[in-house]
């Protein structure tokens, strides 16, 4: 985590030019910031020390910061304070309740659409889910379960999902970062895992949704 003392303008990724907006692109900055800790927990930050760092105006500054707001990375308290979110033991397990359950639904329907090379993407993504369980590398996990469900999401068809996902993706990838899969859940994990697997081979929806949800600690009968 970067010192808060350290100048903005030596924290944060320069702005660019790739043909996205420049709103979109402040926002990227700013969330990336927060969730990498170059901007740490409970650290104030203002429209115009950010807008003075990157080199823009205040306006596309505030815009970032209001969406920060809503998507949970950002708080602000009206002529008081504007400052990063700090991550607590309950937005932790919220996040992975929240995932496992928007997850599962990526999975149905990314499966109802993907073509046999997609789904064969898609096997080959959760693959490395599993070995990275099993060798219980928490950093590997959490980059290869970010990796799966990208791509099952940019699979749904359903582009107020994908949207939805992106802003969220930002706090979940913050209040999961330091998450560390326990040694003894990894047992029951890769058992949800291999069953998720053999259920989206065969084609089975509901099947590979409950395996999906079981694997996030959501409890679901695996019976039906």
């Amino acid at each position: 985590m970067t010192d808060p003392q350290t100048p903005l303008a030596d924290r944060l990724t320069p702005l660019g030019s790739d043909g996205t907006p420049l709103a979109e692109r402040v926002f990227d900055i700013i969330g990336d910031a927060i969730v990498t800790g170059l901007l740490a927990p409970g650290e104030k930050v203002n429209d115009k020390e950010l807008a003075s760092a990157l080199g823009i105006s205040r306006t596309p500054v505030r815009e970032a910061l209001q969406r920060l707001t809503w998507v949970g990375l950002v708080e602000m308290s009206p002529s008081r304070f504007t400052r990063v979110t700090v991550v607590t033991d309950e937005s932790v397990v919220s996040t992975l309740e929240y995932m496992g359950m928007q997850s599962a639904v990526a999975l149905r329907l990314a499966m109802l659409r993907m073509d046999d090379a997609e789904l064969q993407h898609a096997i080959t993504l959760l693959d490395a889910m599993i070995a990275a369980t099993e060798a219980g590398d928490s950093p590997a996990l959490m980059v290869a379960s970010q990796q799966f469900v990208a791509y099952l999401v940019s699979r749904t068809g359903n582009r107020v999902f994908v949207r939805v996902m992106k802003e969220a993706a930002l706090l979940v990838a913050r209040n999961l970062r330091h998450l560390q899969q326990l040694p003894e859940s990894a047992t029951s994990r890769v058992e949800a895992l291999q069953g998720m697997r053999q259920a989206m081979l065969d084609g089975d929806t509901d099947a590979a949704e409950r395996w999906f949800r079981a694997q996030h600690g959501i409890g679901v009968d695996l019976s039906l």
